[in-house]
């Protein structure tokens, strides 16, 4: 029998086999064998997926064949027609270990659209959870970093190669109050601490 890459080693050993022809042909026999072994390892496992459900109310976690909805509503202030979701990072876990999510969300101001006040306006928030092997949320926490609805000036975002992320925004006072400094930080390294939040009077 044949197998593919394997034929191409037989000019090497075929008739009359030498000494010096043995290094040669040892190593093409171990390049295709581990050639073959690539071509019939199995697939790699689906990474989890973030969806937006057919309502746009909630998010789907998707892992592989299991679909479970986040119920964000019930866990979260998160609230709206959900316009857009993106993962930033995900620990992955272990087989007793919790697995940890920074989600960023957007959200319709308003529920209704209307073209009055904030009617196009978005709300985004981060949220972070701790999930087991279920997929059941265990710990949960979330952060509105932009808003049209309450007074959030954007300032710097920094964002890691390992889904570490740092976003620093200003909510300036009301009413005579003084403004405040928030940066709110998501270690990567370390994603059991959730969402660190420092907020200081400016």
């Amino acid at each position: 029998m044949r197998h593919g890459a394997l034929d191409t080693c037989e000019p090497a050993y075929s008739g009359r086999m030498t000494l010096s022809a043995l290094p040669a042909t040892l190593a093409c026999l171990l390049a295709a064998a581990l050639a073959y072994g690539d071509a019939t390892a199995a697939p790699a496992a689906a990474a989890l997926q973030v969806e937006i459900d057919s309502r746009q109310q909630d998010l789907l976690l998707v892992d592989g064949a299991r679909r479970k909805p986040l119920k964000l509503a019930r866990i979260t202030d998160v609230d709206g027609v959900v316009e857009r979701r993106a993962l930033l990072a995900d620990s992955g876990h272990g087989p007793a270990e919790l697995r940890y999510l920074l989600i960023e969300v957007d959200t319709a101001s308003r529920s209704d659209r209307t073209q009055g006040h904030c009617g196009a306006g978005i709300e985004t928030d981060l949220v972070w959870l701790a999930l087991d092997a279920a997929l059941q949320v265990r710990k949960h926490d979330a952060y509105r970093i932009a808003s049209c609805l309450q007074s959030i000036e954007a300032g710097e975002r920094v964002v890691a190669a390992d889904g570490s992320l740092r976003v620093s925004l200003l909510r300036p006072g009301r009413d005579g109050e003084p403004d405040r400094e928030v940066t709110v930080r998501y270690d990567a390294a370390d994603p059991s601490q959730g969402l660190q939040v420092h907020d200081r009077l400016r």
